[in-house]
């Protein structure tokens, strides 16, 4: 009798552990261009920082193969003169001086857990003697990711006035189900293991 509460008990670990992988794995961003919010944190904590303001939102994420490569804008260029993430300086795609805003890209291992980053702040407007370097942190609302070539589509079936297929239609139903299918499987196999573990108790208490 009690081989058979610990089976049920080894089966309803296994399965919770199973699905709760292929819903992480669903989780994670397929390959595509992606907008992506993110908050400049300090570095030793959760609290904004105030370096915030000087990176406009969102930010560009490119994922090929697995690999994250993100792209945003520093505005007051003049100001924040180094940028690293991850211990690499970022690649600079193009400056404005006017606007006093340069672009940049580096790759990411993930999206999931804070970016460490450093700043470089040098400051002489005004009659300042500003120099200091600052360890932040970038986190990326990766659960709110908008597809960019999903946007694009988008736009060109408005433009063209293109009725959505029939396949999309399907396309877009069946995902859920399938989702709410794995979850009603999952809970049925914890409610009957549970069922099964509650009947043997009830069962050893009668005949003790």
């Amino acid at each position: 009798m009690k081989k058979i509460l610990v089976s049920a008990v080894f089966v309803v670990l296994f399965s919770f552990s199973f699905f709760s992988s292929g819903l992480t794995a669903q989780a994670a961003l397929s390959d595509g261009t992606y907008s992506v919010d993110y908050t400049v944190l300090q570095g030793d904590s959760d609290s904004v920082s105030m370096a915030n303001d000087y990176f406009d939102k969102p930010a560009t994420v490119t994922v090929n193969g697995g690999k994250y490569t993100v792209s945003l804008q520093v505005n007051h260029s003049k100001w924040i003169t180094g940028l690293w993430v991850e211990g690499n300086a970022v690649s600079v795609a193009s400056k404005n001086t006017s606007s006093d805003t340069r672009k940049v890209s580096f790759p990411v291992s993930s999206l999931s857990n804070p970016v460490s980053a450093k700043i470089k702040v040098d400051i002489d407007d005004d009659g300042l003697n500003y120099h200091h370097e600052y360890q932040i942190k970038l986190r990326f609302d990766e659960g709110a990711a908008k597809s960019l070539a999903a946007a694009v589509k988008s736009s060109d079936k408005n433009d063209t006035n293109t009725p959505a297929t029939k396949s999309d239609t399907n396309e877009k139903v069946a995902n859920p189900k399938s989702s709410d299918s794995s979850q009603m499987f999952l809970y049925g196999i914890i409610f009957v293991a549970a069922g099964t573990g509650l009947v043997l108790l009830k069962r050893r208490a009668i005949f003790k």
